[in-house]
């Protein structure tokens, strides 16, 4: 019997694999029953099942050509269990997502469907959606999932306020919304985005609000999905990006906190979830509202050109009626110097210090931010000024303080690989480049600030908060409670405290200069509306310690001139020629130092005329291995385009790419 008559009457089902760090985007299958594009399976990968979405379907006779000349066998899937998961213009919007980001199709898929749903769907816990909730379903069988719908038109709408401002607009709109039976999904970068939001704007409507993140158990996620996915009447769901698979459509779309850099994927899939939430709201002809304290500086030029209109109007300034202070420790340093010939970094200056005292005896809170962990950002030589580097992955080493057994030691800490050491003598080492004796810390990090608040305030109860202090948010939240129930506490926290924070009397901002010196080309934003945040989080004074020279960023976010540094902003990435005056495609390279040159040779070679950038820096990790980047820079209207993504996706997994990075070294 001719070895194809066995197969008469199946089809032969493309799928791509939902698993990370497949090596291929797509595997070929036969199957008994035909199976519609855009259903869930299970296929077999060796020896074992993992699920995937099926891409096309044919039947054998129509390929037994291709099949006779493959260099592999095609196996049968043994175990379909066909599942229809996501509505059509959720797949749509995952595939521009994949090809904007220059990822694959079933990486992007697991990313943007979380695990427990996702297992739910394929063991049948999880009714398949009501089609009363689409608008389309899947027919026929295309190439791609874009040409399944019809281009349809949407809106992109923005706000530029405060919380009160924001949260304002959008319970008005909700409460509109509800009134013509329309849901709405407000995407939020956070966990803790996701609870003060559902609780502000579910406020009156609790039985038709529906809350989603990463830490909510498995039974509460999935009784939560099955009841969105049901209920007839019109609903409000918040969650994290992750959770707009919801089987259901949305009239409107609201992303909030827009300028949060939480929205990137720092794992693969690389992705901005931005992105991928403007997608799906045009895939849905869904009104899309874009809300921050600060809106970005891409968002502000789509106001400027008219392909981004106004939910309210667009505030040039925040207003405030916190009390802001910019003060200079660089003043009193002088004085000592002079007066005794003696040099002193101040940590605390004495301004700060009579805010911190005058605080203390009037009961009041206050809270100390230190940009860094450790005691200084770095540790570098008084005579050659070397810095002290990690001799696993080369990073500036940082130092902290650590007590054991009642005694209090000085460590260095790499905080790119975790590497640890114990300094001979308690730092008192040589330099590795002079071999002098001079080492010393450069910069205030937060175990400097706390040693300082410790002996100028002793009495006062006092409060850390970081990485170090805090390993999960359950550690971090009983410290914020702890200082909330405290009479004139201080808590000293980095930037991961902000978020916790509800009103806080006063704030000082004891280090933001080391945050200028990382090499983030949204950098500026980061530091603006950090410094918007705490003025709107203090109530009565905030006061900003700094030595930089140019403090115009500073002074701008201290008085909420917001239309200024937008423009300023707006005006450095047109000089330099960034986003969103163009597309950054950064690709990094891992390996032993000799194949990472060799290889980014023949790629250079490969991208030849798109005329890649190779920066010519190599930095080493952990283990012996190198790191190295190249950049593309395209026109902004040049992305994506088919010739230079079908290069990117036949690069190696050991590549790594990145569309419109934050960092380029």
């Amino acid at each position: 019997m001719n070895t194809f008559e066995y197969y008469e009457g199946m089809k032969i089902i493309t799928v791509a694999p939902i698993v990370r760090g497949a090596l291929k985007s797509s595997l070929t299958y036969f199957s008994k029953e035909p199976i519609a594009v855009g259903m869930a399976v299970l296929v077999p990968i060796r020896t074992r099942e993992v699920p995937a979405i099926v891409l096309s379907s044919r039947d054998v006779s129509d390929e037994k050509s291709a099949l006779k000349s493959s260099d592999y066998a095609v196996r049968k899937i043994t175990r379909a269990k066909p599942r229809r998961i996501w509505l059509p213009e959720f797949l749509k919007s995952v595939e521009e997502t994949a090809n904007f980001s220059a990822q694959k199709f079933g990486e992007t898929l697991l990313a943007l469907t979380p695990k427990i749903v996702l297992d739910a769907y394929l063991e049948n816990a999880l009714d398949e959606p009501a089609k009363v909730f689409q608008r389309k379903i899947f027919t026929g069988e295309p190439k791609t999932f874009s040409n399944q719908l019809v281009q349809n038109r949407f809106e992109i709408l923005a706000i530029q306020g405060d919380t009160e401002r924001r949260y304002g607009a959008y319970k008005r709109h909700v409460r509109e919304s509800f009134a013509r039976n329309e849901s709405i999904f407000v995407c939020v970068p956070t966990e803790e985005d996701v609870l003060s939001v559902s609780s502000e704007l579910g406020r009156g409507i609790e039985d038709y609000t529906f809350a989603f993140h990463s830490s909510y158990t498995k039974k509460r996620v999935l009784e939560s999905w099955q009841n969105a996915t049901k209920e007839k009447h019109a609903i409000l769901v918040v969650g994290t990006a992750q959770y707009l698979g919801i089987p259901r459509y949305f009239k409107t779309i609201i992303l909030d906190e827009e300028h949060s850099h939480a929205w990137k994927m720092v794992s693969r899939p690389l992705l901005d979830l931005r992105v991928f939430v403007e997608d799906y709201a045009r895939a849905c002809d869904s009104v899309f509202i874009i809300g921050a304290p600060i809106l970005r500086a891409e968002t502000h030029e789509r106001i400027k050109n008219g392909s981004v209109g106004e939910f309210g109007r667009i505030s040039a300034r925040a207003e405030s009626d916190t009390k802001t202070i910019l003060m200079d420790p660089r003043i009193e340093e002088k004085s000592i110097r002079e007066t005794t010939g003696k040099r002193k970094m101040i940590v605390i200056n004495d301004e700060a210090q009579k805010l911190i005292q005058d605080a203390s005896e009037l009961d009041e809170k206050v809270f100390l931010l230190a940009a860094r962990k450790g005691l200084a950002p770095v540790t570098a030589c008084g005579d050659c000024g070397t810095l002290v580097r990690c001799p696993q992955c080369d990073t500036p080493l940082v130092v902290h303080k650590k007590e054991t057994a009642g005694n209090t030691a000085n460590i260095f800490i790499c905080h790119g690989c975790g590497f640890t050491r114990v300094p001979e003598n308690n730092v008192n080492e040589t330099c590795p480049n002079c071999h002098g004796w001079k080492l010393q810390g450069v910069g205030i990090g937060i175990d400097r600030v706390g040693d300082e608040v410790a002996s100028l305030f002793p009495n006062t109860p006092r409060f850390v908060l970081d990485g170090d202090h805090a390993k999960t948010r359950t550690q971090a939240k009983k410290i914020i409670a702890q200082f909330e129930k405290s009479r004139g506490g201080i808590l000293i926290g980095t930037p991961m405290a902000i978020p916790l924070l509800k009103t806080i009397d006063h704030t000082i901002i004891v280090s933001i200069d080391s945050l200028f010196a990382i090499p983030d080309i949204r950098m500026s934003e980061r530091i603006f509306a950090l410094v918007l945040v705490l003025r709107e989080k203090t109530a009565k004074t905030l006061a900003v310690q700094t030595r930089a020279d140019d403090t115009t960023i500073l002074k701008q976010a201290l008085a909420g001139n917001l239309l200024d540094f937008t423009e300023n902003e707006l005006a450095l990435r047109k000089a330099f020629s960034y986003p969103p005056y163009s597309t950054i495609i950064k690709i990094t390279l891992r390996g032993k130092r000799g194949d990472v040159l060799v290889e980014m040779e023949r790629l250079k070679t490969f991208l030849g005329s798109y005329t890649p950038v190779v920066p010519g820096t190599i930095a080493k990790e952990p283990k012996n291995i190198f790191r190295m980047h190249m950049i593309l820079k395209l026109a902004k209207d040049n992305w994506p385009n088919d010739d230079l993504l079908a290069k990117l996706r036949v690069l190696p997994t050991q590549f790594t790419i990145e569309v419109n990075p934050d960092h380029l070294l």
